[in-house]
């Protein structure tokens, strides 16, 4: 009996037997055979909390591989920085991940990356092996969404949570409440502000937003405590351009394909509607249209049965999501920016938000606290 193959923990590490091993047991391979796996790295849109690489298979002459048969795979591995995957252990983001496409992503409601393997193991080293999303058009947050992409992201991310609103499935311990888990709150609130004590001279931001700062470290934790009770769903964690791709090809259901998994949490799905549109649109077209893409969402949950969340309180949510995706982009404003093009996204995505807090009074939603 020929001995199964180690799994990869870096993209060094890939071979051909076990990606052989791996396409044949999904069925896709036929009699074909990989003669060889060309690693490539994935630019800077490829991620930023581990290492991303291309695959580009060569396939024995003479056999002609199924249909189905993929020429280029995508294969995510641990950060090898030190300090992200310190981060993605303490917030436990790959066991996240792999749970989601182990158990979830089947049934998700939304179009997700075939995953071909989905692996950890106690140390943290894991692997994914994913179908290649090219020529999928990737997101750019930097460049900003058009209308009709919002449209049909938020489409999209509705389905996901009609799926399980009001009974999000626990999976694992590492599917948190919230994208922090509220066993990790008051740390995490420590964090934001020793940061923004870090950082205030050195993002720029309206003056009405900058001296109410305090304001969001105080009521931070109760703002997730507040997320994180009913009603509640499956949310992505961080919906943004970049981790989108859009295909002008495929029907209406297929056209937005939602990648890295590594925030998947237990929340109001609001969180990712706040955190996509705050981050993802021009300010004045987000001012012009903000009101007609959260009745959008509203009506897309309605049509897939979810009656009972109305427009005042979504109103509400969206603006403590506002509030909740500034904390998280301060942060990772203040951390370790693994390149120049990731430093220039949480710039721009913090002068978005910033600009959201301010148009829609955001604060205010501190003082409706219970």
């Amino acid at each position: 009996m020929t001995a199964t193959p180690a799994s990869p923990r870096a993209p060094g590490q890939i071979t051909v037997e076990w990606l052989s091993h791996v396409l044949r047991g999904a069925g896709v391979l036929g009699d074909a055979v990989i003669e060889q796996a060309t690693v490539e790295a994935i630019g800077d849109l490829g991620g930023v909390n581990g290492e991303t690489c291309r695959v580009r298979l060569g396939y024995a002459p003479g056999r002609r591989p199924p249909r189905l048969a993929p020429r280029t795979l995508v294969a995510k591995f641990p950060a090898d920085r030190a300090g992200a995957r310190g981060v993605a252990a303490f917030q436990r983001w790959y066991e996240r991940e792999v749970a989601f496409y182990e158990s979830l992503a089947p049934t998700a409601m939304i179009r997700t990356p075939r995953c071909y393997a989905a692996s950890i193991d106690p140390s943290g080293d894991y692997v994914l092996l994913l179908d290649d999303l090219w020529p999928r058009t990737q997101g750019d947050q930097i460049a900003g969404c058009t209308l009709d992409d919002a449209r049909a992201a938020l489409e999209a991310v509705a389905g996901l949570h009609a799926r399980w609103w009001g009974a999000p499935p626990p999976v694992s311990d590492a599917m948190p409440e919230t994208t922090v888990g509220l066993d990790r709150a008051e740390r995490v609130g420590g964090a934001l502000a020793r940061f923004w004590e870090r950082t205030r001279d050195l993002v720029p931001m309206p003056g009405s937003v900058a001296l109410r700062i305090p304001e969001l470290v105080e009521g931070y934790v109760p703002l997730l405590r507040e997320m994180a009770s009913g009603p509640v769903t499956l949310a992505h964690g961080d919906y943004r351009l970049d981790n989108l791709f859009f295909d002008p090809h495929a029907p209406r259901r297929d056209y937005v394909t939602a990648i890295d998994w590594q925030f998947v949490c237990r929340c109001r799905g609001m969180l990712d509607v706040g955190y996509f549109i705050g981050l993802d649109l021009d300010p004045a077209l987000r001012r012009a249209h903000e009101r007609e893409l959260i009745e959008g969402y509203l009506a897309a949950l309605h049509a897939r049965g979810v009656g009972d969340y109305g427009k005042a309180a979504a109103w509400d949510d969206y603006r403590r999501a506002l509030l909740l995706g500034f904390a998280v982009f301060l942060i990772g404003t203040a951390g370790e920016q693994p390149n120049a093009r990731m430093a220039r996204v949480h710039e721009v995505g913090l002068a978005r938000l910033a600009a959201a807090i301010e148009d829609t009074d955001a604060f205010g939603v501190l003082a409706k606290r219970p």
